[in-house]
């Protein structure tokens, strides 16, 4: 996994995301074993695994006050929350994604929310739609400049 991009922590089209993650992020205890690049993990163990299975080939991990994200060119294009929250930067998303209810303030900036493990489609068939998901929001990343 990458460490913190600098780019991606200033860069104004990631303000909401950002201002959500840090007003959610601690610093972890002493002994605390789940930690992502010196804050408290915020995404589930078992999610980080999965986020990293259906991550694109291409896309770097980057961790954001304890949660997995990928961006393109500086802005965040998805993060892995909780224990099924996955965040993706798109208009929409396809009818056949399983979705999860909305996270304002996210939801009004952007941000849709799908089901990291589609429970009703075959497991090979969900991890496909979601990195084709993933890429998709990579590409869509690619094309805002505030």
């Amino acid at each position: 996994m990458e460490r913190s991009d600098p780019v991606l922590l200033h860069h104004p089209a990631n303000q909401v995301l950002l201002d959500y993650l840090k007003a959610r992020a601690r610093r972890p205890k002493i002994g605390d074993i789940f930690t992502l690049d010196g804050w408290e993990l915020r995404t589930h163990p078992e999610f980080l695994e999965r986020f990293e299975e259906i991550a694109p080939d291409d896309a770097p991990i980057i961790p954001l006050f304890g949660v997995a994200a990928l961006a393109a060119n500086g802005i965040a294009a998805a993060a892995a929350l909780g224990t099924d929250w996955l965040m993706i930067r798109l208009p929409q998303l396809p009818d056949t994604i399983e979705t999860r209810h909305p996270i304002p303030p996210l939801s009004d900036n952007g941000w849709q929310v799908a089901s990291a493990w589609q429970s009703g489609t075959p497991s090979a068939e969900g991890k496909r739609r979601l990195t084709h998901l993933l890429d998709d929001a990579l590409d869509h990343a690619r094309t805002l400049n505030p």
